[in-house]
């Protein structure tokens, strides 16, 4: 009798899905504070709320992709974006 998995890598998949999901939501949302075009409240309101969806949104993301690389380009892009977004926002309103 064979042992038939749903998806390989299962150990890096369980691995990004519970710690590359959290870090990328993490980083996401102190990012949107920063360069969100909204009003004060609205800037710290939205991300906020967009929090639980967006880590879920990546955990379910990381089982359902076909291959395990996947969710780790993703996710590594979506962090270094949103990183590089901040950095420019508060570079811009400390020089102006």
């Amino acid at each position: 009798m064979s042992k038939k998995s749903t998806f390989d890598a299962v150990k890096r998949r369980n691995l990004m899905a519970i710690i590359l999901a959290l870090i990328t939501a993490t980083v996401m949302i102190p990012g949107m504070t920063v360069y969100l075009p909204f009003s004060f409240e609205e800037q710290i309101l939205i991300p906020i709320l967009l929090f639980p969806f967006i880590w879920s949104g990546l955990f379910i993301y990381t089982y359902m992709a076909e291959k395990a690389w996947h969710p780790l380009v993703v996710m590594l892009a979506l962090t270094f974006s949103h990183a590089g977004l901040s950095y420019y926002a508060l570079t811009q309103g400390a020089s102006a």
